[in-house]
């Protein structure tokens, strides 16, 4: 079979992929033939794909798995997504082997998604996947001494790279962000807000932040495009409840019907209340996954977003602490005691730092005795 390189596609791409277990560097090439056409998996596409694992000798890709008759029923949109469990003991959060059905853009394997991207129905690539650094070798299924634990064995190792193909049978549409109506994308924002919790409470650090992180990127094309705030808050907030008001008021409903709004999208204060949330959510993520200087500037926009959440002063005065930022965390968790004096967290919190501050000023002062002597 002749090789068809596409003009302006490269053979082989490479990216990070978030697992679990930690990050995983992917390399992807195509095998065979590709496909012409422009009908590729989007957001929201429906895919019908088969993971296979494979075996790498002197260049070839040999499937360990039987020649079978392939599947000829194409995935109809009606469908649900194939529920698979996603596991830390695993990276491929797919059944390998077997056809299954996934939908782009909730993030249920991150590795193949990344390699559907472009992908076209009929053609087929081949992925290696290797843990990204040492530092994750405990976290992404291996014991302490860096060794392949049995749970992962076949599906990534900080030893070795393992290789898998990739087959794209059929898909459904699916859209581009940019061609999203403000609701649309608003329910994605929602969807993966709801999904990052679920994941998180499973203890799925990874997962959840990938969550978050899709939702904020969403979330930051609707800015400036929220709807007006209801006519009967509004309305409320300036005068008093009379009973003739619902008479006087027009309803939000029917006016907004009328003047063709969308009442899917969010009022501006719903989505920075949102937003912060999404932000500080993801703060506390990356404070667990150690990305200190990351955790910080994530709730430093939540406090921004929304000045009166004490749970993103907090994860700030959190971050700001372990970052050795004592005054910016004095200031965080001051900041909370204003909101809510009673805080017996934040006044834990704040003794610590005043502590940690009352040491820094002693051991000057020591340094600047013995310099004067």
């Amino acid at each position: 079979m002749t090789t068809v390189q596409v003009p302006g596609t490269p053979r082989e791409t490479s990216w990070i992929s978030a697992c679990p277990g930690g990050l995983w560097e992917v390399r992807r090439r195509w095998l065979g033939e590709r496909q012409r056409g422009d009908f590729t998996p989007m957001l929201g596409s429906l895919c019908k794909v088969k993971v296979r694992r494979s075996t790498v000798t002197e260049g070839e890709t040999q499937h360990t798995a039987s020649q079978e008759q392939e599947s000829t029923a194409s995935v109809d949109s009606s469908e649900q997504a194939t529920s698979h469990p996603r596991s830390q003991d695993s990276v491929l959060q797919l059944p390998l082997e077997e056809w299954c059905l996934l939908r782009m853009g909730e993030g249920q394997c991150d590795i193949i998604e990344g390699c559907l991207e472009g992908m076209r129905a009929g053609e087929k690539c081949e992925f290696t996947i290797s843990a990204w650094n040492a530092s994750n070798c405990k976290s992404a299924g291996s014991d302490a001494n860096g060794t392949q634990t049995e749970n992962t064995k076949g599906q990534g190792s900080s030893q070795q790279s393992d290789c898998f193909t990739l087959q794209l049978h059929s898909l459904t549409p699916g859209q581009e962000s940019w061609q999203m109506t403000a609701g649309e994308k608003w329910a994605w924002v929602l969807s993966h807000k709801q999904r990052g919790g679920q994941r998180f409470g499973k203890g799925d650090i990874w997962g959840a932040a990938d969550c978050y992180c899709r939702a904020v990127k969403l979330a930051i094309t609707l800015n400036g495009k929220t709807r007006r705030k209801p006519v009967d808050e509004v309305s409320k907030e300036g005068m008093e409840e009379e009973d003739d008001d619902a008479a006087l008021t027009p309803c939000f409903d029917q006016e907004n019907e009328q003047a063709g709004a969308d009442i899917s999208i969010p009022t501006e204060e719903e989505y920075k209340t949102v937003k912060a949330e999404l932000h500080c959510n993801l703060s506390l993520c990356q404070f667990k996954l150690g990305q200190l200087g990351k955790s910080r500037d994530s709730s430093i926009k939540a406090t921004e977003l929304n000045p009166k959440s004490t749970k993103a002063w907090y994860r700030l005065g959190q971050a700001c602490l372990q970052l050795g930022e004592l005054e910016e965390s004095r200031m965080a968790f001051g900041k909370i005691l204003e909101l809510q004096p009673d805080s017996a967290s934040a006044r834990t919190a704040l003794k610590q730092v005043n502590s940690k501050l009352k040491d820094l000023d002693s051991k000057l002062g020591q340094r600047l005795s013995k310099m004067f002597i």
